[in-house]
């Protein structure tokens, strides 16, 4: 992500006059007269309360440095082991095999129908998710959009800030901008992750993890705690996304809607074809596909996630351009849903993923996470791009800059 082309990008999307929310979502803006001008760039102005003791307020705060460790300490991860151990089980290969053989008959059902990604109007939510139907589709498609959880103009904000930050730190990533405090502590953003939670998740009760901002959308699996038939009973299954800036007219993103595709792209690392398409002299890509042309590697075999990424064949005639987003409009889907942006597409997402409280592990991880921001050092997975381990510290944090209960509650405060 190069912040000088987002920046470019962003600065031909100047924010909207009006606003796309209807009452009571439309807020008033007070006027310049009312309130003084304010930048949240660096070293960032906030309403600091009287008992917190301000450091340092020069406008030339030295920069500071911390030496933080690589948490990789070797380069096989968790999937890779995951994977491996599947592949050396007897039963676990006759399951897997088994199911592999269910998803690609199911996706073969679903290549003449009609496939489309839900909709639905923040302010018509609550509704909207109390219709069994309606959640039974989420979840069978494995992602929903949620329009207008906050206005364009307050997005396309928070981004511009968020960019200049990386722009004013070298291009490093900012983890506690107070634009990103102000998005994560939002209490429509907390609302449509907490319904969503919910429905996929069985339970409203998440934490929030905090991410700096990515370009484009694309999938992140996780390690199943089994092989489930719910694949959103996998811990981490659901992933959110507040989209901060528009499209160009140049990118789309390309998603297959089923969450058969999600169970399909966590199985695919498991099996290969036996003759490779260029094999078959026929122009139909049928004999290709065809189940007697993929077998189940052998436990010898290095099942890896790492590496380039595997094709997804199968998954071609389901696969649908994704509605346009639009600046403050919500995605949730799957984390194992391919879900892909083109490159260099120009627009910027903050990740919000919910964490379940009751997860194993969750406790353990807010905690850490919460000492990263009371420290100013990335959180816990982040992945730190200088070769050197140094990172230059952001402000240190302090629960009373969160704006709002819900949001403290949500960072595990």
């Amino acid at each position: 992500m190069t912040y000088r082309r987002l920046l470019t990008s962003l600065a031909s999307h100047p924010p909207s006059s009006t606003s796309r929310l209807i009452p009571p979502y439309a807020q008033h803006l007070p006027s310049l007269a009312e309130t003084p001008s304010s930048s949240l760039r660096p070293p960032y102005t906030h309403q600091v309360p009287a008992d917190v003791k301000v450091i340092n307020r020069s406008l030339k705060s030295p920069k500071k440095f911390e030496l933080l460790l690589s948490n990789d300490k070797n380069s096989t991860t968790e999937l890779d082991l995951w994977r491996n151990m599947i592949l050396s089980n007897d039963q676990s290969r006759s399951d897997i095999l088994n199911r592999w053989r269910e998803v690609v008959a199911g996706l073969q059902r679903l290549k003449d129908g009609h496939n489309e990604v839900p909709q639905i109007a923040f302010q018509q939510l609550t509704s909207e998710l109390s219709s069994a139907s309606t959640t039974d589709r989420i979840k069978d498609t494995g992602l929903v959009v949620i329009r207008d959880v906050v206005r364009d103009s307050e997005a396309i904000e928070w981004a511009r800030e968020i960019l200049l930050s990386v722009g004013e730190r070298g291009g490093r990533a900012v983890y506690w901008h107070p634009s990103l405090l102000s998005a994560r502590s939002n209490p429509s953003i907390l609302s449509a992750n907490s319904q969503i939670s919910s429905v996929l998740l069985s339970s409203p009760e998440v934490y929030l993890t905090a991410s700096t901002i990515i370009e484009g959308l694309h999938p992140s699996p996780n390690v199943p705690s089994s092989t489930p038939t719910d694949l959103w009973s996998t811990p981490k299954s659901l992933l959110s996304h507040l989209t901060l800036t528009p499209s160009i007219p140049t990118s789309s993103t390309i998603v297959s809607p089923t969450i058969l595709a999600a169970e399909y792209a966590a199985l695919r690392p498991f099996f290969r074809s036996v003759k490779s398409k260029i094999s078959f002299y026929s122009d139909s890509s049928s004999e290709y596909l065809n189940l007697d042309n993929w077998e189940l590697l052998d436990p010898s075999s290095s099942a890896s996630a790492s590496g380039p990424e595997l094709d997804l064949p199968h998954l071609k005639s389901v696969q649908i351009i994704h509605p346009e987003l639009r600046p403050g409009d919500m995605v949730f889907h799957h984390s194992s849903l391919p879900i892909t942006t083109s490159p260099n597409s120009g627009q910027v997402f903050l990740p919000l993923h919910p964490v379940l409280k009751s997860s194993a592990g969750s406790v353990e991880w807010i905690e850490e996470q919460k000492k990263a921001f009371e420290k100013g050092v990335p959180p816990p997975g982040a992945t730190v791009d200088d070769k050197e381990g140094l990172w230059l510290l952001e402000e240190k944090g302090d629960r009373r800059l969160i704006g709002s209960r819900a949001g403290r509650d949500a960072m595990g405060y």
